[in-house]
């Protein structure tokens, strides 16, 4: 199949107003479906909690929006890149998947990130990967299939193949991302490193939805000291190059120096990335972890929440490309607070099972035990959200956990990192998105326990849909 170059475009005014009626209507449809209606009977969720959770799902909705935009590509309409596109089986599983469970510990992860290889020709001191270059030390490959043959049995709509740098290893990656189930979303994060326009239509065809290319300065010779490597920037230029012109969803990953903390600097990032025309901007603030630990907690600047929020509602930068991130406005306290687990898990090269890249601390490993073992245990950890950020919240904790993790046994370092989650929900409070419905969800989920003792053996063990 030939390369197919798209372009995107955001999606405002009253088309945006369609979109918001097409999911209402789409979740609603999911909500009345047999299919549905017979999962949620058989894991004893009531017609009450389903539309509990069908009025959730539109704050969500709502929360995820409110300084971006949707984009438009191809025939597709993407929320956010961290939400699958619309229309697409992994949309509908998203949105079923929290229509049919009410309790959020059995709530299936939006996505899980597997780590494919550690080999990385750059060295970037932020990344809490230490890459390397010996392919000998990367995991099994067939453990890796089987994990992400269980990660699908789970429920879990969005996969992303990570690294190291995925390319370094392409015929491995590709033969992975060849294992995915197509009616999952698929992702990649990628320097741009040997990147070319026939192995970006090979992996469009086999699967892939989109990539995030790392980019983190407008000046080559800043971005190619932070990457350790002085062809980092023109492989980055190139890989989104090729990306679009394969039709892969492509995004730039920042994770802003210093100096892009002043508006008039990120701007001139921001042109950049409009005249590159990519489609989304993930920033993804600096965290204590990697080799960067040593540096301590570093508040995160205020600066880029409030510009991201002055650009939305300047009409100048309304064709510019959405700013998104976990780590920015959908981190903070107002709106979903830390999402690991709920919207993230991360698998490191290792084979550790990690709530995200930069809490470094692991509930089990799967080179010693079952996935879905070490998943049970983690959801167990994660009964409800709370605002802060793991690494940043529990920095002495976690340092510590470091220390010690290697004289401790794996069922020892679960239970630590279990107390350092304890401790880290205890500390932080219900952030914004939740705190309108927490009291009637708690009041439901006592319910739905009691309700759930009474049910036969047989309809509590659902396979997630």
């Amino acid at each position: 199949m030939p390369a197919k170059e798209t372009k995107t475009s955001n999606i405002t005014g009253i088309s945006a107003a369609s979109i918001f009626a097409e999911f209402f209507w789409r979740a609603l449809l999911l909500m009345l479906s047999e299919e549905n209606r017979d999962v949620r009977s058989r894991k004893g969720v009531s017609a009450g909690d389903a539309f509990f959770n069908f009025i959730k799902l539109s704050l969500f909705q709502y929360t995820m929006l409110k300084y971006r935009y949707m984009v438009s590509f191809n025939d597709k309409v993407i929320i956010d890149s961290t939400f699958p596109p619309y229309p697409s089986p992994a949309f509908d599983k998203r949105l079923s998947n929290y229509l049919n469970n009410l309790d959020l510990t059995e709530l299936p992860s939006g996505i899980i990130s597997v780590s494919t290889t550690n080999c990385c020709p750059y060295s970037c001191s932020f990344c809490s990967t230490s890459a390397h270059r010996d392919p000998e030390a990367d995991l099994d490959e067939e453990l890796l299939k089987t994990t992400i043959r269980q990660i699908e049995a789970l429920g879990v709509p969005t996969i992303i193949l990570h690294g190291g740098e995925p390319l370094y290893r392409y015929d491995r990656f590709l033969r992975l991302l060849k294992h995915v189930n197509k009616d999952m979303c698929i992702w990649m994060f990628s320097t741009g490193y040997a990147a070319t326009l026939e192995k970006a239509v090979e992996l469009r065809e086999n699967g892939l939805f989109g990539v995030w290319v790392s980019l983190d300065h407008y000046d080559p010779k800043v971005h190619n000291r932070l990457r350790g490597h002085s062809q980092a920037f023109e492989n980055a230029i190139k890989g989104i190059e090729v990306f679009k012109k394969a039709g892969v969803y492509t995004c730039l990953s920042l994770v802003p120096p210093d100096d892009l903390l002043e508006p008039e600097n990120f701007l001139k990032y921001y042109d950049l990335a409009r005249d590159l025309g990519v489609a989304e901007i993930r920033i993804l603030e600096r965290k204590p972890c990697g080799r960067e630990a040593c540096k301590g907690v570093i508040p995160h600047s205020p600066v880029l929440e409030q510009l991201q929020k002055d650009l939305f509602w300047d009409r100048a930068y309304r064709h510019y490309p959405p700013i998104s991130g976990l780590s920015t406005w959908l981190e903070k306290d107002p709106a979903f607070g830390c999402q690991c687990r709920f919207e993230y898990l991360f698998i490191t090269s290792t084979g550790e099972v990690q709530p995200c890249e930069a809490s470094e601390i692991s509930f089990g490993n799967i080179t010693k035990e079952e996935f879905p073992e070490v998943y049970q245990r983690i959801c167990k950890a994660f009964p409800r959200p709370a605002t802060g950020c793991i690494p940043m919240v529990m920095f002495p904790e976690v340092r510590n956990y470091q220390i010690i993790k290697d004289q401790l046994s794996s069922e020892a370092t679960a239970e630590l990192s279990a107390q350092i989650m304890k401790s880290f929900q205890e500390k932080g409070k219900i952030p914004g998105a939740y705190k309108r419905i927490w009291s009637i969800y708690q009041r439901r989920l006592q319910v739905y326990r009691n309700r759930k003792t009474v049910l036969p053996a047989s309809h509590v063990n659902v396979t997630p849909n």
